[in-house]
């Protein structure tokens, strides 16, 4: 019986998924509307692993927390919404994460 607790609490605190506070860019990222079509799906899938590496190593920099902010968290938790494969996060950038988009939004 003693393990029953231990289990229920591992269980809740696996419930939380959601970091404790998100920046606002990691926010609006979570509430932009979802893609209409699946080219528009794709385009937003694509470059996401890259991305997510890449602020991996910048926040290493700063000195800050892995997932400092959210922002990873957002990024993947937006791909898990999406649907992403992993291949079609692999995928080189079509321009979403680009600055300035480098090709235009997919309708």
């Amino acid at each position: 019986m003693r393990l029953t607790p231990a289990l229920l609490a591992l269980a809740l605190a696996g419930c939380n998924a959601k970091p404790p506070q998100l920046s606002e860019s990691a926010q609006a990222r979570l509430d932009a509307p979802l893609p209409t079509s699946e080219k528009q799906r794709v385009w937003e899938c694509a470059g996401t692993s890259n991305v997510v590496e890449g602020h991996k190593f910048v926040l290493k920099l700063q000195g800050k927390p892995a997932d400092w902010g959210g922002e990873i968290w957002s990024t993947l938790e937006r791909a898990k919404r999406l649907g992403c494969t992993q291949a079609e996060m692999d995928a080189p950038d079509m321009g979403h994460w680009s600055s300035p988009f480098v090709v235009p939004h997919p309708r």
